[in-house]
């Protein structure tokens, strides 16, 4: 097996640096603070250097995983005290991650706490780049097969070694924060801490938001463009663990990938079964929110991370922390997008790797940080004073919540009935499958705003729509976005948005802790057409927000229609405020 030394330069590498950082040596003359992106005087940073060894671990099956494994050295020593393990269970390489390492660049930034008395992991999938087997559905392919258990495996294996003390916890984003949510529903008994950043929960949620199939089959993300072999261009960039074996056992791995399969198929239904995985229910098997038992079980700490201008993964980690135990559980919503810690860290000055490390040294080392006596939601308000854009709350939602409803008519939206028996019609757009992932301008559509704000209005939680339409068309997608409007006419959004295919429109109870939001069931059975010029009500909510809308400006509600079947010449559609028909926007406003 090879070594590798290297003095710790892991601030600097990834761009970012611990808020409150210590220097190495003795923590006692340092004042004591802990809170939410500052921490000092709890946990010295003893070690200046990190041995990088690379190996397989065999797991239940024989399959064997390639693994990174970094351990304090401190003067170019490998320090012998025993540390807890914080890994990653990756699709995405454990060893490179946009030219750097991953361990020092993937968001989470997880490098820099080696310095701090932290053995740092990370393992290739089963399947992928360096590790042995096969993979199904790409980077969710640990809910598929035999990879179910992979990661009891290295959790329980990390635990037994004599450099790692028994108690383990796992770091990062989308896909590896989603894997930690499906390790921990397999409950190892050594992990204790998980701090899953944009993961899943309800994996229909996640991937058909509204109900919005996409018209083909569903695959992984950041897959090679179409046209391309994903396996060969993943297998490209994998790299050989230590040991002269290394680069035959490589071979071998890539050898087993050939009949990786990223596709489930075509699956618009939550009931849809998967044809490439034998049928199963993909959207239940790869959901977290489906083992809700096994989630709420144990002694394990779940800090649940998300950010405001991200999409479909936005939901997943207000849903894990609400129907989690109180005691066991935080939750942060920081601005940026998805994933992009090291902006946040650039641009506000809030360290995501101050979190983990307030986080694991409580849950991993014992050590009384007072990090899960805090309220244990912090949130980011966009438009707020600079000394109050972190702000934490004891609930989500939040407790000074009114829901204020806002009536659409005639263009216009209003705190009252602005018309009624009207309405407002609309040629249908061609189908926007990707725009809603961005926040550029969109066009066409149907725009309702409010006059000028007499105050700022601040808006957090989760605005829902009550939405009348009126069409002879079959079946609706609706795209509705809120936006800010300045005095010039200039608009910006930060994804607080939501979809509805009008199909899916029957309202059903939710299996967990929904915030009383619209839920509906999605399943084959539940579809209903629309019935052509009969009034139709759609309800859903949109993406949780937190924003202040600034005096003089308007709020602007733009809705866009979509043909689901994408087929020419479809009629249009029109908005109703009609009696017995009032489509209204309620938003969360937090009064003054």
């Amino acid at each position: 097996m090879g070594y590798r030394f290297y003095t710790l330069m892991l601030a600097a590498s990834a761009g970012i640096a611990v808020a409150g950082e210590t220097t190495i040596g003795d923590v006692g003359h340092v004042a004591k603070i802990s809170r939410p992106g500052q921490y000092a005087g709890y946990s010295a940073a003893r070690f200046d250097g990190y041995q990088l060894t690379s190996f397989y671990v065999p797991v239940r099956d024989g399959t064997k995983l390639a693994v990174d494994l970094f351990r304090p050295t401190l003067h170019g020593k490998t320090v012998s005290e025993r540390f807890p393990v914080i890994w990653m269970n990756t699709p995405y390489n454990r060893r490179t991650f946009k030219g750097q390492l991953t361990a020092a660049a993937y968001p989470g930034y997880a490098l820099q706490l080696v310095k701090y008395g932290y053995n740092v992991a990370i393992v290739d999938f089963r399947g992928l780049y360096g590790s042995y087997g096969q993979n199904h559905a790409y980077n969710v392919g640990e809910f598929v097969g035999p990879a179910v258990t992979d990661a009891y495996d290295m959790t329980e294996w990390f635990a037994r070694q004599p450099w790692s003390t028994p108690r383990v916890g796992m770091w990062g984003c989308s896909a590896t924060g989603g894997s930690q949510v499906q390790a921990a529903t397999t409950r190892p008994p050594s992990l204790k801490a998980i701090m899953p950043m944009s993961p899943s929960f309800d994996a229909y949620t996640f991937g058909v938001l509204g109900g919005v199939a996409p018209p083909g089959p569903v695959v992984g993300t950041g897959h090679p463009a179409e046209g391309t072999n994903p396996n060969a261009a993943r297998d490209a960039d994998a790299v050989a663990v230590d040991g002269l074996d290394g680069k035959r056992e490589l071979a071998e791995a890539v050898a087993q990938h050939l009949d990786n399969a990223d596709s489930v198929g075509v699956v618009p239904f939550r009931d849809s079964p998967s044809a490439p995985l034998g049928g199963i229910k993909w959207w239940e098997v790869s959901s977290p929110s489906s083992k809700l038992a096994q989630l709420r079980e144990g002694d394990f700490g779940v800090y649940a991370v998300a950010t405001w201008d991200e999409f479909v993964t936005k939901p997943a980690a207000f849903g894990l922390f609400a129907n989690l135990p109180a005691g066991r559980a935080k939750f942060l919503v920081g601005p940026k997008t998805h994933c992009a810690w090291d902006d946040v860290q650039k641009d506000e000055g809030f360290s995501i790797v101050t979190e983990e490390l307030r986080f694991f040294d409580y849950w991993l080392k014992g050590i009384k940080n007072g990090v899960m006596d805090e309220p244990p939601v912090t949130y980011f308000t966009y438009n707020a004073p600079d000394a109050s854009k972190w702000r934490t709350s004891k609930s989500w939602p939040l407790s000074a919540e009114r829901r204020t409803p806002y009536y659409l008519g005639s263009k216009l939206l209003g705190a009252d009935p602005q018309e009624v028996d009207g309405e407002d019609p609309v040629a249908l757009s061609p189908a926007l499958p990707d725009r809603v992932l961005d926040t550029t301008p969109l066009e066409g559509g149907l725009i309702y705003e409010t006059a000028p704000l007499h105050r700022n209005l601040q808006v957090t939680g989760h605005p829902v729509l009550q939405l009348w339409l009126r069409t002879t068309a079959p079946d609706v997608d609706v795209v509705a976005r809120l936006e800010d409007v300045a005095p010039d006419g200039s608009s910006k959004t930060y994804q607080m948005m939501g979809r509805m295919r009008a199909s899916g429109r029957v309202l059903s109870t939710a299996p967990y802790r929904n915030f009383g939001l619209p839920w509906h069931s999605f399943r084959a059975a539940d579809a209903r057409p629309i019935i052509p010029g009969q009034p139709t009500s759609l309800a859903f909510d949109l993406l949780p927000m937190s924003y202040i809308y600034p005096a003089g400006h308007r709020i602007r509600l733009h809705l866009i229609f979509s043909d689901p079947q994408r087929r020419p010449g479809q009629p249009s559609v029109s908005v109703l405020h009609e009696r017995g028909a009032l489509s209204t926007l309620v938003l969360p406003v937090i009064p003054d």
